[in-house]
């Protein structure tokens, strides 16, 4: 009898901690910068209750930004997956008195910079999460204060060659953006509109629940 207890006991302990690893909790940082604000909270409704996404407060901004604020964004925590992305701001021209201006302004980021930076952001980054995932920089339309339709492509550039080197996943945005984009904003606009942002959370939480099986 005490033998048939003690077996149904381990039994009972067994399937409490399977139900347990089972219902675990995922926590997913989302660093970025209003781009990425945007379409969170679709990632976070799509990926509960599973798993828990919280974005960086306020905006990421560029990546010299991102060095100086990444350890109060961490906050001393181990994260199950971080996606991350840096570009818009990097690129953008901005004159004396730091006013958007692509014909008098400076380069916010240069390209050497931006990789020299990539390459820290994920040396730390790694330290704090399981998984790390690069997500590209959207498109930026014509006419765009301060930024260069071109730049996005070639700041991406830079970014999938500091990846690839050091072996960290990747979701493209930028691909779906050249559709998504000109269907759902205004012109001369990098933002969205509620549902562009919503198309670009799709293509997030597909490669998340891929890398989070």
């Amino acid at each position: 009898m005490k033998r048939s207890v003690y077996r149904f006991a381990i039994i009972l302990l067994c399937v409490a901690c399977m139900s347990a690893a089972s219902n675990e909790v995922r926590n997913v940082l989302i660093i970025g910068d209003s781009i990425s604000i945007g379409y969170t909270p679709y990632v976070e409704k799509a990926l509960a209750p599973g798993v828990v996404v919280i974005h960086n407060p306020g905006n990421g901004g560029n990546t010299r930004r991102g060095l100086d604020s990444l350890d109060m964004w961490l906050n001393n925590k181990k994260w199950d997956l971080i996606t991350f992305n840096f570009g818009l701001h990097d690129m953008v021209y901005k004159d004396e008195q730091g006013k958007n201006d692509l014909l008098n302004g400076k380069l916010t980021i240069p390209l050497d910079e931006y990789r020299k930076n990539l390459e820290l952001l994920v040396a730390r980054l790694r330290k704090s999460a399981k998984i790390i995932l690069f997500v590209t920089t959207t498109v930026v339309p014509e006419n765009s204060a301060g930024r260069k339709p071109e730049d996005p492509a070639k700041y991406n550039e830079v970014a999938l060659d500091v990846m690839k080197k050091n072996k960290i996943g990747v979701i493209d945005l930028y691909k779906p953006s050249l559709t998504i984009h000109p269907q759902t904003s205004k012109p001369g606009n990098v933002h969205y509109s509620p549902e562009g942002y919503e198309s670009l959370a799709a293509v997030l939480v597909k490669s998340i629940k891929e890398v989070l099986q």
